[in-house]
């Protein structure tokens, strides 16, 4: 298959990232019983993302701090959608709940369709947008952080 006619799939993914140079310091566990792959990246800390390839992209997500963590949650946000492009152009931010706790997640997508490099340079933006978002502007108290 040439570049151009990639269509990713999780397996295929995994695997492609698997036979990388160790260099590019990926390491890669499959979530068993889901689509969901836990990517570790060595360049960014070993901070883990989380990638799922669907139907036309590849999302992937970082989970950040809680809400309930972050110092004026309503301010934080509301700053946040005022500076959102001039912070994190290549990334969104939103709020999920895990296990029924809110957490602030960053997210991404490539095409299903895109290369690998430029997969593998989602991921590093990615890792390296939360690891700047978290140390910049996280909370700075003693609770529970995931970043």
């Amino acid at each position: 298959m040439t570049e151009s006619e990639v269509s990713w799939t999780t397996r295929s993914l995994a695997d492609a990232l698997i036979r990388l140079d160790q260099g590019k310091g990926f390491s890669i566990n499959h979530i068993e019983d889901t689509d969901v792959l836990e990517v570790s990246v060595a360049t960014a800390g070993d901070f883990v993302l989380h990638v799922a390839v669907g139907a036309a992209q590849i999302l992937t997500s970082a989970i950040l701090w809680p809400r309930d963590a972050q110092d004026d949650p309503e301010a934080f946000e509301s700053m946040m959608l005022r500076n959102h492009k001039a912070l994190l152009p290549l990334c969104a931010l939103s709020i999920d709940k895990v296990d029924g706790r809110e957490f602030y997640e960053l997210f991404g997508a490539v095409s299903r369709n895109a290369s690998l490099d430029e997969i593998v340079e989602e991921f590093s933006v990615i890792a390296e947008s939360a690891l700047e978002l978290a140390s910049d502007i996280g909370p700075r108290t003693g609770k529970e952080s995931a970043a």
